[in-house]
């Protein structure tokens, strides 16, 4: 079991609230409409609370020192007329807020998904699936916070605290100065803090990523891991995993810890310097009491707000971490698309490799070598040789999982890397020797939810395949439930759904990669009687370990090295007593499967 997942989670998109809201506001312009009726809701809000204070301070003035409490009445009943509005507009920006949160948040997660799913072998074959499972998932649920409860916050408060600022500064512009010209020194402190923070939370991210990854990995392999007896050992790699996170958890608490003091330091001294030169101006009769009153109220009402936003800001930093993470895998390249795209009307099969070189990498060593072969439609090929011959390989370029030189296949006279993905995809079917079951029931396998599939489509496939016989003796019928990737199947039966599937979807190009590999006799007969009849008029490929499989092929392509070195017959290559010689001599299967053999590996 490799360890290499342990290597760090690189993050190459680094992120600042301008290119963040930038990047997102592609989602926020599809719900422009909430957008602003919650903007309306927070301005409205805002009003509605400084008229409180100032309320209050009319009373005071203009009730209490003329003795007329017909106006306590009436300032009454405007009180509760404002605060009824106020709780309107509370939970109306709350409300929208929240609203529209979560739709950003899905058209986010949509185009995520949508985006992952379109990337090229290579970035699955380097990225451990617990780290695209964290992205996917824990990262965007963390964005999503920003909105569904970050942006309101801050986006409220920032409106507060500006309404508190010009209601301070019509009462007295003067004590308004003195009491808030200490405040830009603690805010800056509390930023200086949190951007400590948002590097520490950076840090746990890529702790977090690393648990999951080791998770999946090894979840998945339990059985290995307990067969092996690997379970000491890799709980003590996940206890070293576990302690680092929780060492980069206990920073960020002490750094969480920091920032209540410091909020608490700056209300005693602005609620201070408010009492003491509002007192001041108060005995020269610069301010009337009822003023000063209402402007007490008013910065008793600056520093929540401000506390609120210190504290979403650390959360915005968390966002902001998840946010990096996120648009680091938006940013990773799609598998790319000729501008010069055809989408032909029918594909007859025609295949040609016209001096085919590739290699996964530039740094290392090709893997098809000086490949030329011409394919006729309807034309069954068997591909054989050693592990590592490059049989994979070819098959993994002819379904552009992996991009060719320009000009190096050709379908149907076509280029290939003219034809669609998608396109190409749905006319080669392919069959391996371990396929993928989802979770659901076996109609849903084999039509995989392709509405192009009928029901009468699936029950002639399981017919060809023999599987309905197995279905109707076990007492089970399309409709059973299958678990995760056929767990409660048999290897044999997985396969069969395997074959049934690729005869439901009827490609022009089949491949056959390995099919009968883990195929008992019996199911193998069934099988290899179908295939007879599905390759029938169409171009069949077939990578085999089993003579009585290549056999029945029009010609047999011998891959040695990455190099072509035989082509024929399996009467011609019998006679020609090379290299095909020697492996049906010597046993075809256990010769083939000799890892032992010098190739290169395909991944």
């Amino acid at each position: 079991m490799s360890e290499n997942f342990m290597h760090e989670d690189l993050v190459k998109t680094k992120i600042t609230y301008p290119i963040l809201f930038k990047r997102l506001w592609p989602y926020a312009r599809k719900e422009k409409m909430l957008l602003f009726s919650a903007i309306f809701a927070v301005a409205g809000g805002a009003i509605a609370a400084r008229l409180i204070p100032a309320l209050i301070g009319y009373a005071i003035d203009h009730g209490v020192k003329e003795k007329d409490y017909s106006i306590f009445t009436q300032v009454a009943y405007v009180y509760l007329i404002l605060e009824i509005f106020r709780s309107c507009f509370s939970f109306a920006n709350v409300y929208l807020f929240q609203i529209f949160g979560n739709k950003m948040l899905f058209h986010l997660r949509e185009d995520l998904m949508s985006h992952v799913q379109r990337l090229p072998m290579q970035f699955f074959n380097k990225t451990p699936t617990g780290r695209i499972v964290t992205r996917l998932t824990n990262d965007v649920m963390s964005l999503g916070e920003l909105f569904t409860d970050g942006v309101i916050s801050v986006f409220t408060h920032v409106v507060i605290i500006i309404s508190v600022v010009i209601a301070l500064a019509f009462i007295s512009w003067k004590l308004t100065l003195v009491s808030l010209i200490l405040a830009p020194f603690f805010i800056a402190a509390s930023f200086y803090l949190s951007n400590r923070i948002r590097d520490i939370l950076r840090e746990q991210k890529k702790k977090l990523s690393l648990i999951n990854a080791f998770l999946a990995e090894n979840l998945n392999g339990i059985k290995v891991v307990q067969l092996y007896n690997r379970v000491t050992r890799n709980r003590e790699l996940f206890s070293s995993l576990s302690t680092d996170y929780r060492d980069t958890n206990m920073r960020s608490i002490r750094s969480y810890a920091l920032m209540q003091p410091i909020m608490n330091l700056f209300n005693a001294a602005t609620i201070t310097s408010a009492l003491y030169f509002g007192g001041l101006l108060s005995t020269q009769n610069s301010i009337a009491i009822g003023s000063l009153v209402a402007f007490l109220m008013n910065i008793q009402d600056f520093i929540p707000p401000l506390r609120e936003i210190l504290e979403k800001y650390q959360q915005f930093q968390n966002s902001l971490t998840s946010a990096e993470r996120i648009f680091t895998l938006m940013d990773e390249p799609k598998e790319p698309e000729s501008e010069l795209l055809q989408v032909p009307e029918v594909i007859r099969g025609d295949i040609e490799i016209r001096n085919l070189n590739f290699q996964y990498e530039s740094h290392l060593p090709l893997v098809l070598k000086n490949i030329c072969l011409q394919i006729k439609a309807g034309e069954s090929i068997a591909l054989v040789g050693r592990t590592g011959s490059g049989k994979s390989t070819f098959i993994s370029l002819l379904q552009r999982f992996y991009d060719a030189p320009e000009k190096s296949i050709f379908v149907d006279g076509l280029p290939l890397e003219r034809i669609p993905r998608t396109e190409i995809r749905h006319h080669v079917g392919v069959v391996q020797q371990d396929n993928f079951i989802f979770r659901g029931t076996i109609k849903e396998n084999i039509g995989l939810g392709d509405p192009r599939v009928t029901d009468e489509q699936i029950q002639k496939a399981c017919e060809k395949t023999g599987y309905m016989a197995m279905l109707e003796r076990t007492g089970r019928n399309l409709a059973s439930p299958v678990d995760e990737r056929g767990a409660n199947l048999s290897v044999g039966e997985r396969q069969l759904i395997a074959f049934a599937r690729i005869l439901a979807f009827n490609p022009d190009i089949l491949i056959l990669d390995e099919a009968t590999a883990n195929i008992d006799s019996e199911s193998e007969h069934v099988i290899q009687e179908a295939t007879k009849e599905v390759t029938k008029g169409r171009t069949s490929i077939i990578i085999a370990h089993r003579l009585s499989t290549i056999e029945q092929c029009d010609r047999i392509v011998v891959l040695n090295h990455g190099e072509i070195v035989e082509v024929g017959s399996h009467t011609e290559l019998m006679k020609a007593q090379g290299l095909y010689y020697q492996f049906a001599s010597l046993g075809l299967k256990s010769t083939l499967m000799d890892a032992s053999a010098d190739g290169t590996a395909e991944p």
